[in-house]
């Protein structure tokens, strides 16, 4: 028989999850599948063949060489539409994303003052796709009225350097940090990944330690741990580590497999990780000292609600800086925002390690927070729940 501790309870934990197949698959299986899905999703991550409309009056050669260009975009599949109204239809129906109109004589007027503009129609309410869409049709369109006026200036006796001098007295160089392409497998993934194994590790951990409240073996299980703080971190360990593994896995896979590479040290990132879980592994003493004379099960109940919303609040689908004063404020409350600053300091930006130690040392402030309030009232719980079993033993 093994010595009571936190390393018998981390043993009695391991072996009853093997034996229970509702545990291994809730909180081992499942959470390895929905990464694995939202990899699949993403796997190509750079949006391709979105239906586009095109509504070309102009029956010019060059107005058909344009609709050549742009079908070979790779994000764009061109759809001829007869009018103007029938592009309306599509796009209001969702059959398009977005809409070119090339108006009659645009080519012949192309130039003067008076000549004829290509239409645009971009919804921006779809953000993403809108904006994709208009940077790669703007690109294509900048290319292709260059050429044309290269063409031009050939045919006044330039020579083909001198018609390349004059069509581009002016070069944007456009130059984008980490996410060139706007590639949704390196916008996406690093966010939903890590959320989800912080929600699962700290299910998990909920359930588990609930469980011995509704199968009155709260005894058994202090007494294996050697009381109830060595009960509590030895259920912990083997979900900190095995939800910390599928961490490391992601990241590897993520700047190995996948090519987004750190710009600052793995290991770093690796640590960063561990305590992050580490700290979420701290929420469930808190929240079943809290509400475990109510009700166990509403435990699990707050922390679906606390950290399931939480995605817009790290910032990386809306600037943090852009919101209200008390929506950052709010924002700060939830330690998968320290996170993801961390992990976008280590990955993208390389940031000096005194930067990224302060913002692990604030996600460090959560499990300070909910071990030094948590302990007292999980102790006290944990020992009304003990008392309870006992005069029950008796009867």
């Amino acid at each position: 028989m093994k010595r009571p501790g936190i390393l018998a309870s981390a043993y009695q934990e391991v072996q009853s999850i093997l034996q229970d197949r509702w545990t291994l698959l809730m909180y081992v299986v499942t959470p390895v599948i929905w990464c694995a899905l939202l990899f699949g999703l993403f796997a190509h991550g750079i949006i391709r063949d979105l239906p586009v409309g095109i509504v070309n009056l102009d029956e010019h050669p060059d107005a058909l060489e344009l609709e050549v260009k742009l079908d070979a975009l790779p994000s764009v599949a061109l759809v001829s539409m007869p009018d103007v109204d029938s592009a309306k239809d599509a796009l209001l129906e969702g059959d398009i994303y977005a809409y070119i109109v090339v108006p009659n004589d645009w080519k012949a007027t192309s130039g003067k003052p008076d000549g004829a503009a290509l239409e645009l129609f971009f919804p921006k309410t779809i953000y993403a796709i809108a904006v994709s869409l208009e940077l790669d049709i703007k690109q294509a369109l900048l290319s292709f009225q260059t050429e044309s006026l290269q063409k031009l200036a050939r045919v006044t006796g330039m020579t083909s350097k001198q018609a390349d001098r004059a069509t581009k007295a002016i070069v944007v160089h456009s130059v984008t940090l980490g996410n060139i392409a706007f590639n949704f497998q390196a916008y996406i993934l690093p966010t939903l990944i890590p959320g989800i194994l912080h929600l699962a590790v700290t299910l998990a951990l909920v359930m588990r330690i609930i469980g011995h409240w509704h199968d009155k073996s709260i005894r058994k299980w202090c007494k294996t741990g050697g009381g109830p703080l060595g009960a509590y971190i030895g259920t912990a360990l083997p979900w900190w580590a095995y939800f910390t593994s599928l961490g490391i896995v992601f990241i590897v896979l993520l700047t190995g497999y996948f090519g987004w590479f750190a710009q600052g040290s793995l290991l770093l990132w690796f640590a960063g990780f561990a305590v992050f879980m580490a700290v979420m592994c701290t929420l469930p003493m808190f929240l079943i000292g809290l509400f475990a004379r109510f009700s166990p099960i509403i435990a699990v109940s707050v922390a679906t609600g606390y950290i399931a919303p939480i995605f817009p609040y790290t910032g990386f689908s809306y600037p943090l800086d852009a919101m209200d004063g008390w929506v950052t404020w709010l924002a700060a409350c939830f330690p998968f925002k320290h996170y993801f600053a961390f992990q976008g300091q280590v990955w993208m930006l390389d940031s000096p390690l005194s930067v990224t130690l302060l913002t692990l040392g604030k996600l460090c402030v959560f499990a300070l927070i909910w071990v030094g309030i948590g302990y007292w009232l999980f102790r006290n719980s944990v020992r009304v729940a003990m008392f309870t079993e006992w005069q029950e033993a008796r009867k």
